[in-house]
């Protein structure tokens, strides 16, 4: 039940089954109420579907009948997808294209149909051109091949043989190119003990891609060095690279040594936002987040990712009624409510953060349920995430209510969570925060105390180099501007 489920989700969003592969119709009428019951998820089993269509269990032989006919209808009406409908780009339905034509022309080659065989080939050659589908230019170029020698058509089985060696190499270098992105990709989703041991590997892996790309111009080549490079970056922390990357690829498209068509151009923008968050180049990063802010759908999840930067960036940067605009767009979003319950916990704790740190402006934003995370969550040894962003946050409640009770209560689940899980070089930022927060308690709350015996932690975190993706925790406020702000609690307290 749930193949038919999805595959009755897929394709009638798409496609008009009655026209692509006609259903059975009148007295023998079930097929068309099966689907409609299907695609409306009126049925959850099969034993609820057996019941409603025949009255019995879906033992019944009708009903196995039934689907089983649905189901080969449905797979053979992938053929009439159309991908644009789904949102894909067109050159995803023009590759969709490439497929059914070369399909097209198999069938006539066993009926040795040999000039319409030809025509079709042509078809996808044209578009395998523009397109840069090498694999399928390779296909065209095989069927021709065969059909020329089949004719006895010497001149043209040359030339055709000619062009056929050289996409042959240019689809054996994709390959190659292939294979290595995909090795690195595997195993940067492992754990970091994992990624830490290929770092010094994908080096070399990245120069070898770059150099295929520049041997080949193959846009798949590129997409696999460009990935990849963009990958290794993010984990060494150098998003300097990432931002000189990012602008790069945005010349290579314009001078043409990029396909402008198959290009992702958004996920490039989402990465150039980023890279600039993570490089502290603020003015610029909030100059590419005005512009490409409009580049991704209202009501799609890309959408809310792209804010996040762009919101973190208006942080970092202190322009804070900026931020106040960005929170309003994000949370007055009709489909806010449809973003997953990660998302939706990562927003509330920016939301909260900014409550912190610019009270006055924020007093226009209704805290949701739990504002300051007081229970934290369970703790993961390969992803750190927001733990501790969250136990800065409750420090900082704290110290802003005066509690110096729980304050007290929290030095020593501090001092726990620093021994267990911040041993790591890239760790360094945030051990260092927490031991200044430390001190506030230790120095019995004394702003001018805490300012000159924090001075060389202070210096401390500012030398601190930025840590890779994989492994930092999110700092949603620097901790140097934390730090201030908690200075100037301890002013006003005392």
């Amino acid at each position: 039940m749930e193949e038919l489920l999805k595959l009755s989700k897929l394709v009638t969003d798409s496609v008009n089954l009655n026209r692509a592969l006609p259903l059975e119709n009148g007295r023998t009428s079930k097929e068309s109420r099966f689907l409609e019951s299907l695609k409306s998820e009126r049925y959850t089993t099969d034993e609820a579907a057996a019941t409603d269509m025949y009255g019995t269990n879906q033992n019944d032989v009708r009903y196995k009948m039934l689907k089983h006919r649905m189901k080969r209808k449905l797979y053979n009406s992938l053929f009439f997808v159309d991908l644009t409908k789904l949102g894909f780009k067109n050159n995803y339905q023009k590759e969709h294209e490439c497929i059914s034509l070369l399909h097209q022309a198999y069938v006539l080659r066993r009926l040795y149909e040999l000039d319409l065989v030809i025509n079709l080939a042509n078809k996808v050659i044209l578009i395998s051109q523009e397109l840069d589908f090498t694999n399928h230019y390779v296909a065209a170029l095989e069927l021709k091949a065969s059909c020329y020698s089949e004719n006895g058509n010497i001149k043209l089985f040359d030339k055709t043989l000619k062009e056929l060696e050289v996409q042959t190499g240019k689809r054996n270098k994709e390959v190659v190119a292939t294979s290595l992105f995909q090795m690195v990709n595997v195993n940067l989703k492992k754990s970091i003990t994992t990624r830490k041991s290929l770092l010094p590997e994908v080096p070399t892996i990245v120069s070898k891609l770059e150099a295929l790309w520049r041997e080949t111009t193959s846009f798949k080549i590129f997409e696999a060095y460009y990935k990849t490079a963009i990958s290794y970056y993010e984990l060494e922390g150098d998003f300097d690279k990432i931002v000189e990357m990012t602008v790069s690829s945005l010349q290579w498209v314009e001078d043409g040594l990029v396909n402008d068509v198959l290009f992702d151009a958004k996920y490039n923008k989402f990465i150039l936002v980023y890279a600039h968050l993570r490089s502290k180049k603020y003015e610029n990063g909030l100059k590419y987040a005005e512009a490409y802010s409009n580049s991704f759908k209202y009501d799609s999840g890309n959408w809310f990712s792209f804010m996040e930067n762009y919101f973190l960036l208006s942080l970092h940067s202190r322009q804070y009624e900026l931020s106040f605009v960005l929170l309003q767009k994000v949370f007055n979003n009709p489909s806010y409510k449809n973003i997953s319950t990660h998302a939706k916990e990562r927003w509330s704790l920016y939301q909260a953060y900014f409550r912190i740190i610019n009270p006055g402006t924020a007093a226009e934003i209704a805290l949701p349920k739990n504002p300051y995370g007081l229970s934290l969550p369970a703790y993961s040894k390969d992803k750190l995430g927001f733990n501790v962003a969250i136990l800065i946050l409750q420090f900082i409640y704290f110290l802003q209510k005066g509690d110096s009770e729980a304050l007290l209560y929290r030095i020593e689940s501090l001092k726990k969570y620093m021994l267990t899980h911040l041993k790591e070089t890239f760790s360094l930022r945030s051990k260092t925060f927490l031991k200044l927060m430390i001190l506030t308690v230790t120095e019995d709350f004394d702003a001018d105390a805490c300012r000159k015996k924090g001075q060389k932690l202070y210096q401390k975190l500012v030398e601190a180099p930025t840590p890779g993706d994989a492994y930092a925790e999110i700092e949603i406020v620097p901790y140097e501007h934390l730090w201030e702000h908690i200075l100037s609690i301890l002013e006003k307290h005392s």
